[in-house]
């Protein structure tokens, strides 16, 4: 066994042992103190207590069943927040055509096609992975700085028509450059890579919850280099304020950004659009039927679980990747669990944004907005509506009639959103 990183309360961590020269490679688990977290017996899936324990450093050993004098631990220290990663380097793409040439061109006030950015992120137990930034800046001082995501795994750029950007994308980003803020988009892939593999912050192995650490980072290093975002603001010290919005996949990286990351201390508002739709990854990967939750724009209870099937495999395809090998197939255990094979127990619940279950957030000094499409039949309307109603005093979701998941394609959902952001990013 080797020590893990340190991990974040409530988080997970799948351990193993070999035992030397014994046929019988059975153990037993056990923790120290008690109390300290719990392991299963068979899985050896360690998944850490709600809150920072007393110590704060916890040992597990593992016992050969065969021989129980064989034994060996190691010692995992828990944190109040993930550990957030690195940038190990950026490199500014040259030129006045840095960014793709298909990027959309906001004039010469604004940067024209933008200024691009490679990051090259690494975070604690998975894989190095490449992020890049599609740069926009107002005249003069900026306002602030607003982040963009696209959903699934955040592959693309939000101002672009085609998905998985959005038909009306470039009217948010528009309007909040002249309303006076540097604009970010933030894409784990094309259109910069040239379609290679793999694609995706969602980029297993790690599990859901580890893996959004790649997006945390990529925040983390915005806010720390305002200078970087925007040349002509060579006195600032960060990028505050800070602001955020993503649809589907990209609501979700950003709440976990905020509550499993301590993010809520670096930005100021975030407007998660069509979801978080990974609330309760558990819930999502169960049986059709099995869970639900109210719809905030039908008023109805709705089916949380994932979609499968299709060549694209559904929604459920999408959290079996956080768990695979760039390029595997599998394991699936999301799709598994949807039909009838559970997970490891506490493992999904553990990598939910709401890794208690139903508890309330505390993020007193974030301003949250959320955005649902009244045609939105999706999973994500109910997943976001159990994610509003565990924070205390936020308003309730804006439902948008005649609205559908992408909602930045649709010009009332591109203006509410840009409203919203000029409205409380500040």
């Amino acid at each position: 066994m080797t020590n893990p990183c340190p991990i974040g309360v409530g988080a997970n961590w799948q351990l193993s042992a070999t035992v030397s020269g014994a046929a019988n490679q059975n153990v037993t688990w056990s923790i120290s103190p008690s109390g300290s977290g719990t392991i299963a017996s068979g899985t050896g899936l360690y998944i850490a207590p709600p809150a920072v324990p007393t110590p704060a450093v916890v040992t597990i050993t593992a016992t050969s069943v065969a021989d129980s004098s064989a034994k060996a631990s190691i010692m995992v220290s828990i944190v109040p927040s993930d550990p957030i990663g690195t940038v190990k380097s950026f490199t500014q793409f040259p030129g006045p055509q840095s960014c793709p040439a298909s990027s959309v061109d906001y004039g010469p006030n604004f940067g024209g096609q933008g200024t691009c950015f490679q990051l090259a992120t690494s975070c604690p137990e998975i894989a190095d992975f490449s992020a890049y930034l599609k740069v926009n800046t107002p005249i003069g001082a900026p306002k602030g700085t607003v982040l963009f995501g696209v959903g699934t795994g955040g592959s693309g750029l939000y101002d672009d028509p085609n998905p998985p950007g959005y038909t009306d994308g470039s009217m948010v980003v528009q309007s909040l450059l002249t309303s006076g803020y540097n604009t970010v988009q933030v894409s784990f892939g094309g259109p910069f890579d040239n379609g290679s593999s793999p694609r995706g912050w969602l980029t297993g192995p790690g599990g859901v919850r580890r893996l959004s650490c790649r997006y945390a980072t990529v925040a983390d290093w915005v806010y720390n280099h305002p200078a970087l975002i925007n040349t002509g603001n060579v006195n600032a010290t960060n990028s505050a304020p800070m602001c955020a919005t993503g649809n589907s996949g990209g609501s979700a990286v950003i709440a976990y950004a905020v509550y499993e990351y301590g993010l809520d201390t670096e930005l100021k508002m975030i407007e998660p659009t069509s979801g978080p739709v990974m609330t309760r990854l558990d819930l999502g990967c169960s049986p059709p039927g099995s869970s639900t939750f109210l719809n905030a724009c039908t008023n109805s209870q709705q089916d949380m679980s994932y979609s499968t099937g299709g060549s694209s495999g559904g929604d459920a395809a999408v959290i079996d990747q956080a768990y695979q090998s760039a390029g595997a197939t599998t394991p699936t255990p999301c799709t598994d669990a949807i039909n009838g094979t559970p997970a490891p127990a506490g493992l999904f619940l553990s990598d939910s944004i709401l890794y208690l279950g139903a508890q309330s957030i505390n993020l007193p000094n974030l301003k949250v907005g959320q955005v649902f499409g009244d045609s939105d039949t999706s999973n994500a309307v109910p997943q976001g509506t159990f994610w509003n109603q565990s924070i205390p005093s936020i308003p309730a979701p804006v439902c948008l009639q005649n609205v559908a998941h992408d909602i930045p394609s649709f010009p009332a959902g591109a203006t509410q959103i840009a409203n919203d952001i000029a409205a409380g990013c500040h």
